[in-house]
């Protein structure tokens, strides 16, 4: 019985990983089509434990200064102080702006799905057995 709670729970992880990564596609999608596209600048970071996300400054189309940090850190993510970024929001959302580098956008929904299968094999595999 416990392997097959643990099958299940390793199924809905796989799911909310498929949910994760085909709200980032769609959330993605939009901003290439109907999002404001403007630059930013990485004025500093802040550190997690495990994590160092960076704060990026911009000026939005109203001329208000706006700074945000982005949800997403890891591996190859790294931006430096005075670098200089792509970003991306919907019109009358800047306080939900996205780095909108090809990283940025790429690696949540590559990782989330691969994480997905992993999550779905292993459930498949632990309710078979």
């Amino acid at each position: 019985m416990t392997t097959m709670l643990i099958g299940f729970v390793a199924l809905a992880t796989a799911l909310a990983c498929l949910a994760f990564a085909v709200r980032e596609k769609r959330l993605i999608s939009r901003l290439q089509r109907y999002g404001v596209h403007g630059r930013g600048r990485v004025i500093g970071a802040v550190v997690d434990d495990s994590s160092q996300h960076p704060v990026i400054a911009f000026t939005d189309n109203a001329g208000h200064h706006i700074e945000f940090t982005p949800q997403v850190a890891g591996i190859d993510l790294w931006l430096t102080v005075g670098q200089e970024v792509l970003i991306a929001y919907l019109d009358g959302q800047p306080q939900a702006a996205r780095v909108f580098t090809t990283r940025y956008r790429v690696l949540p929904i590559v990782l989330s799905g691969i994480a997905s299968l992993i999550f779905l094999v292993a459930g498949i595999a632990v309710i078979m057995a």
